[in-house]
């Protein structure tokens, strides 16, 4: 007995020997506050000042040391999110994951962005004489430093490696990768024109696309196969690990309009969620020099920024910079395609992919003069009589200046300053709304807009063999749109329509304006604004136009025939009479209306598309860009069940959905309606890339989390519609900000996990509960005013 005892023993101390190491080890890779570190290569001494939530404050004598020193502090939180955003968008994730990455890894390296990369970074580093070239490297060192000195999180650990240092080339794939999450053409052009070849013109008349007939090119439904290759394309950039551009808020308002005498500013930007967040917030203040911003990981210079001088913010200007090009291959030579009037051979390139605890994996690129051919990316999927799709894309057509644009944004002093620096956007389609202490406020809509012939719609598949769909060239800068002191003092943009230039509207997926209208509505309210006022603008969540559908339902469907269901069906019923749109967490009619919604927009397009593609159509832009209109005609082609011999109408669709909506709930939660509360079917999870399978997901992964908002409001907490009942949501601010440009400089933010990837850290996820609940942080400039300050200082 005694023996057991003693092996007992030994067991527990042991465990308990190494759960204490095991402590002490991840102890050591917290990110360091507070204290002192030799960062070689520095000038001079840096001081970092940090708030209660790890906000770091820069204080350098110098730009070469405060980029060094925000590289450093950038990795020591988020280095594993620009492993993986550099991993992603080159194609490696499979030499660290496996060969579940395999296909995700094709599909990056088919779009090519790291050769746009390669190619910015051949060009613009070609010397170092202008300043961001020194900044940008100086911020690279700073990376490396960490990643040569300091001690790396976990996930190093957990998948066995270590990082390479960051290149240039890594600074302009980050760029890429936001370029790539800005489009939306991949996604719904291939479903146009699916719509246009299968079911026909009048199937899209309820869609706002222009000129449908005008590029119809294809003889028959034959001649337009291969979308099964885009499809699966689509289907990989759904399940990235890293986030996706949704859309965004921004206004700004003139000093006439503000109780402070001065301008006001605000912005959310609407992104996938993750963890960690997108953001990564700091200030920096060396002479000549003060910025407080947001920093996307790899990038040295912030996005959206303020000072004592100005502020900017940032949506999505969607127009449309990617065509798909259906090219005619040579029958006798699988190697040509039909170039005008002759045949031409594709560029091929053979790619390698390094696989974990695998073999490589080798397959083709062909290039055409549009660019990347992306059938046959997918062995599964491929069938070698398909025509080539070749995707055209800006991105695969210059050399980006994106890092130029930035550079001058951050060191603006003026309105002149800023608005010089737009011309330089050019891969990325940005709505950049600014204000400065001057009283000025402007937007600038930025990108490089492309040309096209006037009979050409880039919202279905292009001809690739004629040469007659062929890109013209870009716009001028001058161009573009832009808004600069408006008479009403006020600007806004909510990826919606933009101004018309010359009477021309650039080609694009832009929202329908449900947003916009209702920040335009809710500003025009009351003439003066303080940021208090503000809050409730960016945390409304009431959509008048879902409160148009709930009508435009219940007027038209057979309410007697649903509510002899059962007299759950008759509160139901009553909710959505009484619902006001609202999306809070307790509200009852938001689960009941977008249960419905689904079982209607279902019942519309469920017979008329094969399984994959309908609920792809489901989700687009095409449905719910333009689901008001598509739901008013009572005469579309789309209520008609093609599958059954009588005709239906709108009122039976309605009718119908309405009876499954309210019966998924019933089914899912009970007859008591007060379990069909919005907060417990709406719930936010903000899920790390380890954190996507378990026990990981209990350590990683933040929430789940109760959420008001829905999709189109301005509070937008995005989910995708199913037929469960429940929606976690998807996408949402991945920030908020609010700026009075007063004396004081008032700036308020918030963003929703916290400002480290690292899971030890303290500000891993401190500022989640905030997010929810609708607070905000107080930002200061003063290091004297920083609440809770740690100082760190950086030693040459």
């Amino acid at each position: 007995m005694k023996v057991f005892k003693k092996i007992f023993l030994s067991i527990f101390i042991g465990i308990v020997i190494i759960l204490i190491s095991g402590y002490f080890w991840l102890r050591s890779t917290n990110p360091i506050y507070s204290g002192e570190i030799n960062l070689s290569e520095l000038d001079q001494k840096v001081e970092v000042v940090f708030d209660d939530f790890g906000v770091p404050h820069i204080y350098a004598n110098n730009a070469h040391d405060a980029y060094m020193t925000l590289g450093y502090l950038q990795a020591q939180e988020r280095l594993f999110q620009m492993e993986m955003i550099r991993r992603v968008t080159s194609g490696r994730l499979s030499e660290l994951l496996g060969e579940s990455m395999v296909e995700t890894d094709k599909t990056m390296l088919t779009l090519s962005i790291t050769d746009m990369a390669q190619r910015s970074a051949d060009k613009f580093f070609e010397n170092t004489d202008q300043p961001y070239k020194k900044e940008t490297l100086a911020y690279l060192k700073g990376v490396n430093n960490f990643i040569d000195n300091g001690k790396l999180p976990i996930e190093f650990t957990l998948l066995d490696f270590k990082p390479e240092h960051f290149k240039p080339v890594d600074v302009y794939t980050a760029i890429g990768y936001m370029a790539l999450s800005f489009t939306s053409a991949l996604y719904q052009d291939p479903l146009a024109t699916q719509i246009l070849q299968n079911l026909g013109e009048e199937y899209l008349l309820d869609f706002n696309l222009d000129s449908i007939s005008h590029n119809r090119h294809y003889e028959s439904t034959d001649e337009i196969s291969g979308l099964s290759y885009v499809n699966k394309i689509t289907e990989v950039l759904d399940k990235l690990i890293i986030p996706v551009w949704h859309g965004s808020n921004n206004w700004v308002l003139s000093s006439s309009r503000s109780k402070s005498g001065k301008v006001l500013l605000a912005n959310d930007t609407h992104v996938k969620y993750s963890q960690p967040a997108v953001w990564y917030e700091a200030y920096m203040e060396y002479p000549g020099f003060e910025l407080g911003g947001y920093y996307l990981a790899s990038v040295p210079y912030a996005a959206i920024g303020h000072n004592k001088s100005f502020a900017w913010g940032v949506t999505i200007f969607p127009f449309d910079n990617m065509d798909l090009y259906q090219e005619k291959q040579n029958p006798d030579n699988s190697n040509q395609v039909w170039v005008n009037d002759h045949w031409e051979d594709y560029v091929i390139k053979t790619k390698t992919i390094p696989v974990k605890d695998k073999p490589s994996v080798e397959f083709e690129i062909k290039k055409t003069r549009h660019g990347p051919v992306i059938n046959g990316v997918y062995n599964n999927v491929a069938k070698n009589d398909e025509p080539p799709v070749a995707l055209w894309w800006a991105l695969n057509d210059m050399e980006s200046t994106v890092m130029e644009a930035l550079y001058l944004i951050n060191n603006s002093k003026n309105i002149n300053d800023f608005e010089s620096a737009m011309k330089y956007i050019d891969l990325i389609g940005m709505n950049i709304v600014y204000g400065d202490a001057d009283g000025n406020i402007a937007l600038w809509s930025a990108g490089k807009i492309p040309i096209r012939p006037k009979h050409v719609n880039p919202k279905f598949i292009l001809d690739g063999a004629s040469g007659n769909d062929e890109i013209l060239g870009y716009y001028p800068f001058s161009k573009n749109p832009k808004i600069i002191n408006p008479e009403s003092g006020f600007i806004t943009t909510a990826n919606d329509e933009p101004i018309r230039v010359d009477g021309v509207l650039y080609p694009g997926y832009y929202a329908s304006g449900i947003r916009a209208r209702r920040i335009k509505k809710l500003m025009s309210s009351k003439e003066k604004w303080s940021l208090d006022d503000l809050k409730a603008v960016q945390l409304d969540n009431t959509s008048e136009r879902d409160t148009i559908l709930v009508n435009l339902i219940l007027d038209n469907a057979n309410l007697e025939a649903v509510m002899k269901k059962g007299p759950t069906y008759q509160l139901a019923i009553d909710q959505l009479r009484s619902w006001d749109g609202a999306s809070d967490i307790d509200n009852v009619g938001t689960t009941i209306f977008n249960n419905i919604i689904y079982f209607v927009i279902y019942n519309i397009v469920g017979d008329e598309m094969i399984e994959d593609d309908k609920y792809r159509l489901i989700e687009s832009f095409l449905v719910r860009a333009n689901l008001s209109s598509l739901l008013a005609n009572d005469n579309s082609p789309w209520f008609d069940n093609i599958d059954s011999d009588k005709i239906e109408t709108r009122s039976m669709i309605f009718t119908k959905s309405l009876e499954e909506g309210i019966t998924s709930l019933i089914n899912q939660f009970g007859d008591d309606l007060s379990k069909w509360k919005w907060g417990k079917v709406h719930t936010l999870t903000h899920v790390h890339a380890i954190g996507r399978s378990q026990p990981f997901d209990m350590i990683f992964n933040v929430g789940p989390f109760a959420k008001s908002g829905s999709n189109d409001v301005i509070d937008k907490e995005g989910f995708r519609y199913n037929s469960s009942g429940v929606f976690p949501i998807v996408d949402g601010p991945a920030m908020r900000l609010l700026v009075d440009l007063s004396d004081s400089v008032d700036v308020l933010s918030i963003i929703p996990t916290g400002q480290s990837g690292n899971v030890i850290s303290q500000h891993y996820s401190d500022q989640s509960y905030m997010f929810n609940n609708g607070d905000y942080r107080v930002f200061n400039y003063s290091k004297d005013k920083i609440n809770n300050s740690r100082v760190l200082l950086m030693h040459p």
